[in-house]
């Protein structure tokens, strides 16, 4: 086999890389699903898009999301950033 073919038919060096972010993606598809919020995807929206703003603490992150989902005295519509 020619390396030229060797590098067509190889998974590269970098496939383990892409094997974790699918993962990754599975893994919050399904957590979203079941109605789990991703803090850790949340806290990099808001270092990546909002680098002023203080993001809030994984305790305020889920209790924001419970009031979201079932809505009490508090009317809660929008994301938190």
């Amino acid at each position: 086999m020619s390396p030229e073919d060797f590098r067509r038919f190889s998974l590269g060096s970098n496939w383990l890389t892409g094997l974790k972010d699918t993962a990754q993606k599975v893994v919050q598809t399904c957590r979203l699903m079941v109605g789990i919020h991703d803090y850790e995807y949340y806290y990099d929206h808001m270092r990546r898009q909002h680098p002023g703003a203080e993001p809030l603490s994984r305790e305020a992150f889920y209790r924001y999301c419970l009031d979201a989902r079932f809505p009490g005295a508090g009317n809660v519509n929008k994301c938190p950033c």
